[in-house]
């Protein structure tokens, strides 16, 4: 991308509020239902679980005395199926490896309670159809927590059928209910599971804030603006951003305060970053080598095998967490965040949302800086075309004049001499132009074709010979190698200066040093002229100050009688 840098908003702050260690479990759970998505998939089905399980006991309480719940079948299946269900709960939250591995076997022990609880000697309580339901209702909504919206669907079709069936074998047969009832409850069965599985697949659906980036730190990939992002949405206390830098094909990483601190990335070993090549999306457990990948749509747990990329995870020192890729068309880069409170196996499904939306929002800047670029390139040919046409024509149009003007007092050698020597200046400028004109008309092609000393050299001759002065080059770098946009910007800056020292100082020498120094341009213009009417408190030159403010870049004058000295400088992010 050619043009200076084109902000996308501040870089946000990577505080966040849930800190697993800093921050007590009420005001967690308090942030966490602040927000408008649901990450934690694996604790929603054990706590449904737990609410049907206590709806069955409720139910069975009004008919079976407390005291006889250890003795009748109804209240040993309730008080059972709650048990069960504390104990699901409880593991969802103390390990969620487990919860994810065992969550299939507990969804088909769901399903066989729900058969059990419909066979004739539990269904002869009169409210047994009740809790049957909130049953069936809690399948179907973790059939599509645990795998996806089609397998809920199907699972929900086979319990509907199962109930149908039910009533039409068992019921209607023995006369313990009417058809009409029969056919409300059949009714009632599919439209419950109608609402329960849209109700699921809207809570699948994430709606994550917006993400917008910046433009980060030139040694930075594009990617790093999204680690604040990243970490708000998933509650992250920390994170790291790895990447494989396309020049060196180094592996590098930052971490967030180091992001905060603007502090340089650190390249990793040669093993950390075979490790990078390894890693893959999933919610990891490196002291106990486990992890939770997902691919191909699936979701599969990994404990005997190492974890991927493993060398890499060690290396950073992050112990739990998960793993996002966050690849664009310009570097291959990975997001791990770490610190998250109540993690679970359901972060893979908010990995993947926020893998969705960081993508969309690199893109969108992407589009946009290079919608910026074509309008900056259409703006430089316009501007060139016109310098052509008016600028370049009306210089050579007064040398046209200064030629006839000259044949007519050629007998008087004084005058000649200075028609000669406005002429040759007019040259300068007219070639100067024309420069300047092609260099507009470069632009757009190539964003890194100037050597910024090279073109400096070029304009000393012509601004020497213009204002009749010494004008040297002075201890500058042999080579910086800069956009063609940003060369035209430090020449007109220079130009001012030069001007600026000769009009108002009346300076005859003038030397100018340009080095390139901890990422910015160094340029000091130096002039032997009268210096500023308050050399305590010189006022800034309006124009020179405007146009480094263009560039985020400064300004200091030093100035006393004799001599006066302008420091400028442009700051890393414009260079790149």
């Amino acid at each position: 991308m050619t043009g200076p840098p084109r902000p996308f908003g501040p870089p946000p702050s990577h505080e966040f509020l849930l800190d697993e260690r800093a921050v007590s479990p009420v005001a967690r759970l308090s942030a966490l239902l602040r927000m408008n998505y649901v990450p934690h998939f694996n604790h929603m089905i054990a706590i449904s679980r737990t609410i049907t399980a206590c709806i069955l006991l409720l139910f069975t309480l009004t008919d079976v005395p407390l005291s006889a719940l250890p003795s009748d079948f109804d209240g040993l299946f309730a008080l059972a199926f709650a048990g069960f269900a504390i104990v699901t709960l409880i593991l969802s939250f103390k390990s969620w490896f487990f919860d994810f591995t065992l969550s299939q076997v507990f969804i088909v022990v769901d399903a066989a309670a729900f058969l059990l609880l419909l066979a004739p000697q539990i269904d002869t309580v009169p409210d047994s159809s009740v809790p049957a339901l909130c049953l069936m209702a809690h399948i179907q909504f973790s059939s599509v927590m645990r795998w996806r919206l089609g397998i809920g669907i199907l699972v929900g079709a086979l319990l509907v059928a199962l109930w149908i069936a039910h009533i039409v074998v068992f019921k209607l047969p023995l006369a313990s209910t009417a058809p009409g009832q029969a056919l409300r409850w059949s009714l009632f069965a599919m439209i419950e599971s109608l609402i329960v599985l849209w109700a699921s697949a809207q809570m699948h659906r994430m709606s994550l804030p917006r993400f917008a980036g910046y433009d980060p730190a030139p040694e930075l990939p594009l990617t790093a603006s999204a680690v604040g992002y990243a970490m708000r949405t998933a509650g992250a206390a920390d994170a790291f951003l790895c990447w494989i830098d396309r020049k060196d094909f180094g592996c590098y990483m930052c971490s967030a305060g180091s992001l905060d601190d603007e502090l340089p990335p650190t390249k990793l070993s040669f093993v950390a970053a075979g490790g990078f090549k390894k890693l893959a999306p999933m919610v990891f457990d490196i002291p106990r080598v486990r992890a939770v990948i997902s691919g191909n749509g699936q979701s599969s747990a990994r404990a005997v095998s190492a974890v991927p990329g493993y060398a890499l995870l060690r290396e950073l020192g992050v112990e739990t967490g998960v793993c996002i890729p966050a690849d664009n068309d310009q570097e291959q880069s990975w997001l791990i965040l770490t610190r998250i409170p109540m993690l679970g196996w359901g972060h893979l499904r908010l990995a993947r949302a926020i893998r969705a939306e960081v993508a969309q929002g690199l893109s969108w800047q992407l589009a946009s800086a290079n919608a910026l670029d074509a309008a900056l390139s259409r703006l430089r040919r316009t501007v060139a075309s016109d310098l052509h046409d008016s600028v370049a024509h009306s210089l050579a149009g007064a040398k046209f004049l200064l030629v006839a003007l000259r044949s007519k007092v050629s007998a008087n050698y004084e005058v000649v001499k200075e028609i000669d020597s406005i002429k040759d200046a007019l040259d300068a400028e007219h070639l100067q132009v024309r420069k300047l004109i092609e260099q507009l008309r470069q632009t757009g092609s190539d964003s890194r074709a100037r050597n910024l000393i090279e073109d400096l050299e070029g304009i000393r001759p012509t601004l020497a010979a213009r204002w009749q002065i010494e004008l040297e080059l002075v201890d500058s770098d042999f080579r910086i190698p800069v956009p063609v946009w940003l060369s035209l910007e430090v020449q007109q800056i220079v130009r001012e200066a030069v001007s600026n020292a000769v009009r108002h100082g009346k300076a005859s020498k003038i030397a100018i040093k340009c080095q390139r120094r901890s990422g910015s341009i160094k340029i000091q213009v130096t002039d032997n002229g009268a210096g500023f009417a308050d050399p305590h408190k010189p006022a800034l030159p309006r124009s020179i100050n405007d146009r480094l403010s263009q560039l985020d870049g400064s300004l200091e004058v030093a100035s006393r009688p004799g001599s006066t000295t302008l420091r400028l400088s442009v700051p890393a992010g414009a260079v790149d």
